[in-house]
C-alpha cells in the first residue's frame, strides 16, 4: 500500500501545487508544523485501523516543489533559500510519519517527481542539496510517453538514478491506452494516433506490451534498484452521470470489465527488450 499525500484540497501536480484552504496565510514555521501534525494524525489514524501504509509518499510530482508559493522551486524560485524551505516542508511530513511509528513499525518514504523520461530534470531536481539532505528511500517517477518521452529514454534515467543516488526507483505513475474509441461526451486526455509510442498501438494487446516492456526495464534496473510500477487510474471508466477522459487509459473496459492487459502485472519477463 502506498499512500500518497498530495497535501492540497485538490490535484497536485508540476503545474499545480496549491495550499489547502486551511493553511492559506499561515507563517512559514506553523505551515511546517500544519504538514507535521496533518501527517501524524493521518498515520496514526490508518494504524489504529491495522492499515499502515508500506510506503508514504510526502507530495505529489513536486517537481516544482509543493505548498506554493512557500516551497515553490521553479523558474524565478530556483533559489537556495527557496529550496530550503522545501527541503523543512518535505522533512516535517517525514517526521510526521515517523512520530506515528511505534516498535517494529516500517514504513519507507517517497519523493515523487514527473521526470521518468528526463535524466536532466530528475538529477536537477535529486542533486540539490536540500533534497540530498532527505533521509528517504525511494525515487518515484511518473512516466506518460506523450508528455515524457520514450522507453529509452525511461530505461537510461532509471540507470542513471540508480547509479547516481543508491536508492530503490518505482514508476509510480503510468498508463497505456487499449483504444482510441469514445464512449461518452468527456474529452480524452489521449485520443489521436500521434499520441502513441511507435511500436505500440492502441489495443489491449498494445497496452499489455507497453507494460510488459516498461516492466523488463525496470527490473534489469541496475543493483536490482528498480522495484516496481504502479498504474495509475485503471479503474476510471465513465459511469451514468460522470463522464472520464482517462476511459480508454483504464484496465476496464467501457461496460466495466477486466481488460486481459491486466496479466502484464502476472510479469515473469517478456522477452521483447534485450537487458
Amino acid at each position: 500500500m502506498l499512500l500518497d499525500l498530495h497535501y492540497s484540497d485538490t490535484w497536485a501536480d508540476p503545474g499545480a501545487q496549491s495550499k489547502p484552504h486551511a493553511w492559506e496565510g499561515l507563517a512559514f514555521d506553523s505551515l511546517r508544523d500544519s504538514v507535521y501534525e496533518y501527517t501524524l494524525v493521518v498515520i496514526s489514524r490508518l494504524k489504529g485501523r491495522n492499515a499502515l501504509p508500506d510506503m508514504v509518499q510526502i507530495g505529489n510530482e513536486i517537481t516544482c516543489g509543493m505548498l506554493w508559493d512557500d516551497g515553490r522551486v521553479c523558474g524565478t524560485s530556483d533559489t537556495p533559500e527557496q529550496w530550503a524551505k522545501l527541503g523543512d516542508l518535505i522533512a516535517a511530513g517525514i517526521e510526521g510519519v515517523d512520530a506515528a511509528l511505534g516498535p517494529g513499525d516500517s514504513t519507507r518514504i517517497m519523493i515523487h517527481i514527473d521526470r521518468g523520461a528526463d535524466i536532466g530534470g530528475a538529477t536537477w531536481f535529486f542533486d540539490n542539496p536540500a533534497i540530498q539532505g532527505i533521509d528517504f528511500d525511494v525515487i518515484g517517477l511518473s512516466y506518460y510517453p506523450w508528455w515524457h518521452g520514450t522507453l529509452d529514454e525511461v530505461e537510461a534515467t532509471l540507470d542513471s538514478l540508480a547509479r547516481r543516488y543508491n536508492r530503490d526507483v518505482i514508476v509510480v505513475e503510468t498508463a497505456y491506452p487499449w483504444t482510441l474509441d469514445w464512449y461518452d461526451d468527456t474529452h480524452n486526455v489521449i485520443g489521436l494516433p500521434e499520441q502513441l509510442h511507435p511500436g505500440y498501438p492502441a489495443t489491449v494487446g498494445g497496452q499489455e506490451d507497453f507494460l510488459a516492456d516498461l516492466m523488463d526495464i525496470i527490473v534489469t534496473t541496475p543493483s536490482c534498484r528498480g522495484r516496481g510500477v504502479f498504474y495509475w487510474a485503471p479503474e476510471h471508466i465513465p459511469v451514468p452521470g460522470m463522464g472520464s477522459p482517462w476511459e480508454n487509459l483504464t484496465l476496464f473496459d467501457f461496460d466495466g470489465d477486466l481488460l486481459s492487459s491486466i496479466s502484464a502485472f502476472e510479469w515473469k519477463g517478456s522477452g521483447r527488450r534485450s537487458p
